[in-house]
């Protein structure tokens, strides 16, 4: 199927476009890093003419950094889950617990093993979403996917309980 094709920014695992009809892969990749180099040159020049704006360097630095790979929809699906549930799990403040906690409506907010966990109602993408939790007087935070919840903080809580 063409539409299974995608090219895809792995540095954020961001998908840029599919297959066109009677485009080949070469192709897709190559549409996807002249377009990005355009990307480049229009940030410099925003740079240029206006060098106090700090944000049009953060955007040019982001447009260099990216890295374009032609994959199928099932192997981004599965990278994008190691994009984020990959990550680490942080240890936060009280603060922040309690402001995440109070910015949005939580979603299932729960406890489970002794964890007092939230998820933020945002998505980042999908079903994958920031949540928070606690532990006594211990707070953390961790991408997951909301759907998924052997992904959920508790169980890495736990993994790192057994391990000790």
């Amino acid at each position: 199927m063409i539409n299974d094709i995608i090219v895809v920014d792995i540095s954020q695992m961001y998908v840029y476009s599919s297959l066109r009809n009677g485009e080949t892969e070469a192709e897709l990749l190559n549409r996807a890093v002249e377009a990005n180099n355009k990307d480049i040159e229009a940030w410099k020049n925003h740079i240029k003419n206006y060098p106090e704006t700090e944000a049009f360097k953060e955007y040019l630095k982001t447009a260099e950094a990216k890295k374009f790979k032609v994959m199928t929809w099932d192997e981004y699906e599965q990278g994008e889950h190691n994009y984020y549930i990959n990550r680490p799990l942080k240890e936060i403040t009280a603060d922040r617990f309690n402001e995440m906690l109070n910015i949005l409506p939580p979603k299932c907010w729960t406890t489970i093993n002794g964890v007092e966990m939230f998820c933020m109602s945002e998505m980042l993408t999908g079903t994958y979403t920031d949540q928070f939790a606690r532990i006594g007087d211990k707070y953390y935070n961790k991408i997951v996917n909301l759907a998924d919840r052997k992904t959920w903080i508790y169980n890495f809580i736990e993994n790192q309980r057994r391990s000790k």
